[in-house]
């Protein structure tokens, strides 16, 4: 049989497939969980959101060292066992009575921290099972995916709550994750385990050492930290940004919403043409351009005179975050050693996450003391110092990626 290096192979399609039903699963639960604290009040809302993240944010680095060590596959098969029993648990406590504040914090607690260890790992597996000549295809594949499960999970779920209850969005997790562990049992088996880390070694030192591979090698470096601009800077404009500027603008909810899914709209658009042609060569060059394009949309929108002229700068935003995404992701996959691919994956994560924890406070803070336009001009001005500064950080601007054009068709049938 011919392998074509340019595509992913078909066993990276099946461990896909199980992801997608998985992510499924997790946003279906998640929002049932949510849901529920919602109508007992706003704070435990928040305080159930608040517990799924903080384990991920703590123990995140420490989860990439554990899958370095031990291999993405095997971590993800233990990780996805403990969230089924915990989902399984959740079905019970749902069916039985309805549980109080503590146990639902409890669950958003579990799921975080076993989050903390499954997302590194997971992040992890496309370098194992893809070729560096379809990364490009394989990251954006993922991106589809993943995006899919958020846009819906939530309805799904509205509507399992309506017609069969809440235990159902608890169901769906369990089935998700039982599916999944299927299908990784039958990857792990066809595959050759990763080189693992040095088992003699504290976890705490894998972090470390994980961490300085990161940061001591130019390349990696330069896209963790543009990545931590690209999340202080645009990845708030959808979820936080539409909003706020539309009810200062006195905006109603069908314009938001059409603008957060124009800008999901841009992004999608960008991410299935990178799945169909593959990366540009040039994916250094082409991130930069990507976050310079999102700059302009999010400065741009501060002078959109109306709904229709906001909505059109939020496809432009999403355009660039779309050119962003599905080079600088398999540009850094591409350049992770494999022996610490897990915790480099790892530390792109917290890059993602850190800067969100100042952001989203500091426009809500902002946006009470200064006006929307002011708002929007800093936040894309940010944006494009950090685009600006890429340029001039050679390691990035220069990396490549392995050419991904279409193989020359062969005669005959290939054996």
């Amino acid at each position: 049989m011919v392998v074509n290096a340019h595509r992913p192979p078909r066993l990276y399609w099946a461990w896909l497939a199980g992801t997608g039903v998985s992510a499924l699963g997790t946003q279906m639960l998640v929002f049932g969980l949510v849901w529920h604290a919602a109508l007992v009040s706003p704070g435990l809302a928040a305080a159930v959101l608040s517990a799924q993240v903080v384990p991920r944010v703590l123990l995140t680095l420490h989860g990439g060292a554990l899958s370095d060590r031990l291999g993405a596959l095997p971590v993800m098969v233990v990780a996805n066992t403990i969230l089924c029993v915990v989902a399984l648990m959740g079905v019970v406590a749902m069916s039985a009575a309805a549980p109080g504040p503590i146990v639902m914090v409890v669950i958003a607690l579990a799921l975080g921290t076993v989050d903390a260890v499954d997302i590194p790992a997971s992040a992890s597996v496309p370098k194992l099972l893809v070729a560096s000549t379809a990364m490009g295809r394989a990251m954006a594949a993922r991106q589809v995916v993943l995006q899919g499960a958020v846009l819906c999970g939530p309805p799904l779920g509205g509507v399992a709550i309506t017609v069969l209850g809440l235990p159902a969005t608890y169901g769906a997790g369990t089935a998700g994750y039982l599916v999944l562990i299927i299908v990784l049992c039958f990857v792990r088996s066809r595959t050759r385990p990763m080189p693992s880390a040095d088992a003699g070694q504290g976890l705490n030192r894998q972090v470390r050492q994980g961490v300085a591979v990161v940061f001591g090698t130019p390349l990696l470096r330069a896209v963790v930290l543009l990545t931590g601009a690209f999340a202080m800077f645009v990845i708030p404009f959808s979820p936080l940004l539409v909003p706020v500027v539309s009810a200062a603008r006195g905006w109603g909810a069908v314009t938001t919403g059409t603008a957060a899914g124009a800008f999901g709209a841009g992004m999608a658009c960008v991410t299935l043409v990178v799945l169909w042609r593959g990366a540009a060569s040039r994916a250094g060059a082409v991130a930069v351009a990507g976050m310079l394009i999102a700059a302009v949309g999010v400065g741009a929108a501060a002078a959109a005179p109306g709904p229709v002229a906001f909505c059109l700068v939020s496809v432009l935003v999403g355009l660039g975050t779309g050119v962003f995404s599905t080079h600088v992701g398999p540009l850094f996959m591409v350049a992770c050693p494999r022996e610490a691919v897990g915790r480099a994956q790892a530390v792109v994560t917290l890059a993602q996450w850190l800067p969100l924890l100042w952001a989203n406070p500091l426009i809500g803070l902002l946006a009470q003391t200064h006006s929307v336009t002011v708002l929007l001009v800093l936040w894309g001005a940010g944006a494009a110092a950090a685009g600006v500064a890429a340029l001039f950080a050679r390691p990035f601007r220069a990396a490549v990626l392995a050419q991904e054009t279409r193989p020359p068709e062969h005669k005959g049938k290939a054996s």
